[in-house]
């Protein structure tokens, strides 16, 4: 019972030793977020939209929030990633832009030779990385998964509004086209 008591004291003691060695990255805070345009997206997002105007100029705030989190996502995460004491690991947080036109974080081989989360995990399991970077890592990777998340939902919430705005617009056209044939037929009848 000594052994395990012993055990937790010791992983007690370097969590707050980790802990207090949480300085080389700083997640992003309520401020960063507060430049982005975006108190009255839920608003804009939850009513009636009366038209394809309304749907583009919501899809234009979307890209724009969208554009915002990939400016915030690598000047402030990819940029602190990018500085010392992480220039030193054998992998770094990238910058990768995706064929649908937007751009997300990745962990990479120095070479690009392969990319993904399992990197940053072989990393923080080898005891070679060091503990006073471990609590740093952990941080990066959550700042790396929620900011790529609301990348992509910004990104997906402005694809689908340019969407359905093109569809509004068919539908005005075949609806157009319905109208004035009923127009012509009344017009000749009489």
């Amino acid at each position: 019972m000594v052994h395990s008591e012993d055990a937790v004291s010791a992983v007690t003691a370097a969590e707050s030793t980790v802990d207090e060695k949480h300085v080389a990255f700083q997640p992003l805070q309520q401020s960063a977020f507060s430049a982005i345009e975006h108190a009255a997206f839920l608003k804009g997002l939850l009513k009636p939209f009366k038209g394809k105007g309304e749907l583009m100029q919501f899809g234009d705030v979307c890209s724009r929030l969208m554009n915002s989190l990939v400016q915030l996502a690598t000047g402030e995460v990819l940029a602190q990633a990018e500085r010392y004491p992480f220039t030193l690991l054998p992998i770094r947080m990238t910058r990768q832009s995706t064929g649908a036109g937007t751009v997300f974080l990745r962990w990479s081989r120095m070479d690009r030779s392969k990319m993904g989360v399992d990197l940053w995990a072989d990393l923080l399991g080898n005891g070679r990385t060091p503990i006073n970077l471990v609590s740093d890592l952990y941080a990066m990777e959550l700042q790396r998964i929620t900011i790529n998340m609301q990348i992509s939902l910004m990104h997906s919430i402005s694809r689908q509004a340019f969407l359905c705005a093109s569809k509004i617009r068919v539908a005005e056209q075949i609806y157009q086209q319905r109208v004035s044939q009923q127009v012509t037929s009344n017009s000749a009848e009489v």
